[in-house]
């Protein structure tokens, strides 16, 4: 396996509402706490990954429900229905303010370490809500990737191997509960860099695990995977 810089971030990070826009969520703030606001214990997780892997973190705490980092500027999700009364100039003022930079951080990191002709494994890191629409979610761990990327294909497949020795008591399984080919920021990500030198890996665990000793076992079966590949430190 070639050596690869490891970079970790978490787009769903917290739920903080800049004071003005409080009023947005006015007799509402409950949504907040909820999936729909951010991944509880996310993270978490990301700076447990960073810190034993001293590599980079980068994190975005705005809540979802103000602006989705997590998706392309054309993405109807990009702004919630708490947002939608906004007008145009605050829509771009959030932009700049947040969006842009977060983004362009974490892409010019990546530009950075692959001119210096490192390959850069970014694993972004979320949680999930183990019921959705009524449905029971089964998986405690999914491994998130593009199909069509060889080298996505061949680590992801290497990494659920391992988990699947550490974690013999839980679920782990690829592209899902989401496809790691729909829209996001490993998505776009993946149009900026070649694919030799870019894996954009997104991590999803079972909110079920939050706050429960189980968290720790699959944090550590996490960093165990990610610590058998090879990697160059920051």
């Amino acid at each position: 396996m070639d050596k690869r810089t490891i970079i970790i971030t978490c787009e769903h990070a917290g739920n903080y509402i800049p004071k003005d826009y409080h009023f947005l969520f006015s007799n509402q703030e409950d949504v907040l706490e909820t999936h729909r606001g951010w991944d509880p214990g996310a993270l978490i997780i990301a700076k447990y990954l960073a810190r034993q892997l001293d590599a980079p973190l980068f994190y975005q705490k705005i809540s979802r429900l103000l602006l989705e980092t997590n998706r392309s500027l054309h993405n109807s999700e990009l702004f919630s229905v708490y947002v939608q009364m906004l007008g145009g100039g605050v829509k771009q003022y959030l932009l700049d303010k947040y969006y842009h930079p977060y983004r362009n951080t974490v892409e010019d990191k990546i530009k950075k370490e692959v001119d210096m002709g490192h390959t850069v494994l970014h694993i972004s890191m979320h949680t999930f809500t183990p019921v959705l629409n009524g449905v029971v979610r089964t998986v405690d761990v999914g491994i998130l990737f593009d199909e069509r990327s060889c080298t996505e294909t061949a680590f992801s497949k290497e990494w659920k191997s391992r988990l699947d020795d550490q974690l013999k008591d839980f679920t782990v399984m690829l592209n899902v509960p989401y496809n790691g080919a729909d829209d996001g920021f490993t998505t776009y990500l993946r149009t900026r860099f070649p694919e030799q030198k870019y894996l954009g890996i997104e991590v999803e665990v079972n909110q079920r695990y939050v706050n429960t000793p189980e968290l720790k076992h699959i944090k550590e079966a996490l960093l165990m995977g990610l610590s058998e590949a090879t990697y160059t430190k920051v």
